[in-house]
């Protein structure tokens, strides 16, 4: 079959098969996104590599990638699509509507304690936003991913990206059990943490344990502790130290629930880290989309309204 470069508005449906594909390097997962089966995504990109009479794609037992061939012209499809969306967007902008897709990329506790409270109003005020939220601890590259936006620590933002404040002031606290200091003397100084069972944190992205971070005479401390359990999520670690087994390092909003109800006591108070808030982050554009506007609109606002004040955070730790 002749080559056929031509512009034809047949090969879309295939192109953007094409870039889901290559974006997340397996059929089966750019399937479940395109909400058709694995083998009609295969053989549509088959069609569009006979058509243009080159291969796009290279296929293993256990992963597929582009080829140069395909590298090109996936960023070609992508800048395309892109334009399609901003023009779909313009359309329904015009009308007063947020619509569409917004797909943001957020570690765990941000969702627990920023988002997932005021979804249901979200979805209310907005019916014709779709939400694809992915939740993950490590530092993924939402341009490449072809994420909207995502939710980070201010520190770890890069410095090309937009960055807006969704949430206050948190603190890294160190905490524990009733059952758990029955057992052992509490620790009167970060010194003391050696002869503690402490849960220790392990980072999904580097795979290296999390070093327990102080405040001491104004600057930051950073302590390699040691203990028998060791875990990759936050709700896991937290729900250990509940159990009694141990001592966990975490954020304060995370845990407020547990020391307002005893479930959990503070220990080290005096020495608790401050953190930086949490932010929502996205490339520069000239035109955001009306969706991520409300979105941001939507969350700044709930949050603020049912933000921990400072007193309300000392005094938890007044008990």
């Amino acid at each position: 079959m002749k080559p056929d470069f031509k512009i034809n508005p047949q090969l879309l449906p295939a192109l953007a098969a094409f870039e889901c594909v290559a974006r997340h390097g397996s059929f089966t997962r750019a399937a479940a996104e395109a909400g058709v089966s694995a083998s009609a995504l295969s053989q549509s990109v088959r069609t569009l590599e006979q058509r243009l009479g080159v291969r796009l794609l290279t296929r293993t037992t256990r992963r597929v990638s582009p080829t140069d061939e395909g590298l090109r012209l996936c960023e070609g499809v992508r800048v395309g699509l892109d334009e399609f969306t901003a023009a779909l967007e313009s359309l329904a902008q015009s009308q007063g509507r947020a619509t569409g897709t917004l797909r943001i990329n957020m570690p765990r506790p941000a969702y627990r304690v920023l988002i997932a409270p005021h979804l249901a109003g979200f979805a209310v005020r907005h019916p014709d936003v779709q939400l694809e939220l992915a939740l993950d601890d490590g530092l993924a590259d939402i341009v490449a991913e072809r994420f909207d936006a995502g939710m980070r620590m201010s520190e770890t933002i890069e410095a090309d990206m937009v960055a807006v404040r969704m949430g206050g002031p948190n603190r890294m606290i160190t905490v524990a059990a009733p059952d758990y200091l029955a057992q052992r003397p509490p620790p009167v100084s970060v010194d003391d943490l050696g002869r503690h069972e402490c849960v220790r944190y392990r980072y999904a992205s580097s795979g290296r344990t999390m070093r327990w971070i102080f405040q001491r005479d104004g600057r930051p401390l950073e302590v390699e502790v040691d203990g028998r359990f060791i875990v990759n999520d936050a709700d896991a670690e937290i729900d250990l130290a509940r159990r009694g087994l141990g001592m966990v390092q975490t954020l304060e909003s995370l845990v407020a629930a547990d020391l307002a109800d005893g479930r959990l006591r503070p220990v080290l108070a005096d020495c608790a880290m401050p953190m930086s808030a949490i932010h929502l982050y996205f490339p520069s554009r000239a035109q955001m989309p009306e969706r991520l506007r409300v979105f941001i609109d939507y969350f700044q606002q709930a949050n603020e309204e049912t933000a921990v004040r400072p007193g309300d955070a000392r005094s938890l730790f007044m008990r």
